[in-house]
């Protein structure tokens, strides 16, 4: 299954074990040279809610070109078994059936009941030469509603819904563009916000069939919802006191069916219009969740959440997380649980890190683990490869610097979670006491190595065997404001020390990759988001 710039891949041969690797091999039709991606994940878990996925093998190509059809060479280990297959990854250039140009301003929702269709194309409703500013006046539910398949959604200002900025019905193939949405959602009488209130939303009910996919939300700007979340230091009291955060989000996919692309995209906000995450759902723990399978979520400047910035949890099938920067969150990426995997977590920077308005300590870069009771969907694949904290200048008022606390880390001593593997971060906490990794059960299925990191591991013996104990040397300095890409110096610990990873990190410069998100010697590649 092809993205824009990835293809996921699954493959079941009778010879398939969890002791015989799956080689990959890849090429562009047409071109000479093949080149080797990561081999294949075999998982040999028995899924008993979902068979599918037992006995199988399942990985990612990443970082190819849109619209280029690739052969794809899959091989067991001894000459096993076989198989080539040749596959297409999406373009961006879509073809359009129709253009509806839109009103200067419209106060009334939008409803989108004509699309198009695989042959002829999309039907593409734009804003007007002027602009189209699609005003809900704090009663509309919606500004934008969308009950049609092959619609393109571009450039249009939504403000001021009661609940949602666009809300996609049971659809497929929807593109949401350039477009500015805030102002939605609605303040309850406990002064907070109401859960899942969106800029892009969208729910299966429960029991129905799950048939939102191929969607992709690209170049928006989301911010500045009506509500707040409140905190994990502030208890809400129609919640029966709870302290976790409950809030608007700016993308809420509940019960969607996968093929998802949130990509390029800003979300961010201020201090008394937080989001509970970026994005996300509520099915934490299942073979559901978001983004599901086959998706990619990257490019994207996430911000002010008193959760997780990034949500990825559930299914979590081929799903890839990257390129993506991560600023004044609790936490920065969740993958608590992953089931099915593969899910590729690489090249994020984290920056500053919170609890609450009042509570400057900082939390984690990745949420690992499920409780014991779940432990059925915490057995997928879960790769952790060149990512980077930061330690930006500290809160106003505080003596420390303002990043996150912790790098990898299960959030209680009983968590658990399965086969993950880290490789080539900068785990770069506030204090040295902190967990770059942490996890209480010692799990020997999970595999910590190759990182860079200056706190405490607590996991299995062998974890970090070859990983750097040190500070990471950055060629700007962070406190004279300097932009965050920033490349390690030639001085630096973990410099060219980076294990070699096929598909990932095949464009080193020097004598090996460096470790972290950012490359020294290259051009910022041009997923990363601009700065604010």
């Amino acid at each position: 299954m092809a993205t824009f710039e990835c293809i996921g891949l699954r493959w079941a041969p009778e010879q398939g074990a969890s002791e015989i690797e799956c080689s990959v091999r890849y090429r562009a039709q047409g071109e000479g040279e093949w080149k080797e991606a990561l081999p294949l994940w075999f998982d040999d878990y028995a899924h008993e809610e979902a068979p599918q996925f037992s006995n199988e093998y399942r990985g990612s190509i990443v970082g190819l070109r849109e619209g280029v059809r690739y052969e794809v060479e899959l091989s067991l280990a001894g000459g096993l078994a076989s198989q080539t297959v040749t596959v297409e990854t999406r373009s961006s250039d879509f073809k359009i059936a129709r253009v509806v140009t839109l009103p200067e301003r419209i106060e009334e929702t939008i409803t989108i009941s004509e699309g198009g269709n695989p042959k002829d194309g999309y039907v593409l409703y734009q804003a007007g030469e002027k602009g189209t500013v699609v005003d809900g006046r704090n009663s509309d539910r919606v500004n934008v509603l969308v009950e049609a398949d092959f619609v393109i959604i571009r450039g249009l200002t939504l403000v001021n819904a009661s609940q949602h900025g666009i809300e996609l019905g049971e659809v497929q193939d929807v593109v949401i563009e350039d477009c500015d949405i805030s102002g939605w959602g609605q303040d309850l009488d406990d002064g907070w916000g109401r859960n899942f209130d969106s800029a892009v939303f969208h729910e299966t009910a429960e029991g129905e069939e799950k048939t939102l996919k191929r969607i992709v939300i690209q170049n928006n700007s989301m911010h500045h919802p009506r509500a707040n979340s409140n905190s994990w230091t502030q208890a809400r009291e129609s919640r029966n006191g709870s302290r976790h955060p409950i809030g608007p989000q700016g993308i809420s996919f509940i019960n969607a069916e996968g093929e998802i692309v949130v990509r390029h995209n800003r979300i961010y906000s201020d201090w008394e219009h937080m989001f509970n995450d970026a994005m996300g759902e509520w099915h934490n723990f299942g073979y559901g969740g978001f983004p599901v399978r086959d998706s990619d979520i990257y490019g994207n400047w996430i911000s002010h959440c008193w959760d997780d910035g990034l949500e990825i949890e559930g299914a979590n099938q081929n799903v890839r997380v990257w390129g993506n920067v991560i600023d004044s969150t609790f936490g920065a990426i969740a993958t608590a649980g992953t089931s099915v995997g593969p899910c590729y977590v690489f090249r994020n920077i984290y920056l500053r890190s919170r609890k609450g308005p009042d509570a400057y300590r900082g939390q984690f870069f990745l949420k690992l683990g499920g409780e014991p009771r779940s432990e059925a969907y915490t057995k997928g694949r879960i790769y952790v490869f060149h990512n980077t904290i930061l330690q930006p200048a500290p809160w106003e008022g505080t003596d420390e610097t303002s990043g996150a606390q912790a790098g990898l880390k299960f959030s209680t001593q009983r968590k658990v979670q399965v086969n993950v593997q880290s490789r080539n971060n900068i785990l770069w906490l506030r204090h040295d006491n902190g967990h770059a990794v942490y996890d209480g059960q010692s799990t020997e299925l999970n595999d910590f190595n190759y990182d860079l990191y200056n706190g405490r591991v607590q996991a299995h013996p062998s974890s970090e065997s070859e990983g750097i104990h040190g500070v990471p040397v950055f060629a700007a300095s962070l406190r004279e404001g300097a932009i965050w890409a920033m490349p390690l110096a030639e001085e630096s610990p973990g410099y060219d020390a980076g294990a070699r990873l096929p598909n990932f990190n095949d464009d080193y410069f020097g004598n090996g990759p460096d470790m972290g998100a950012i490359e020294s010697g290259k051009p910022l590649p041009g997923y990363f988001p601009i700065e604010r």
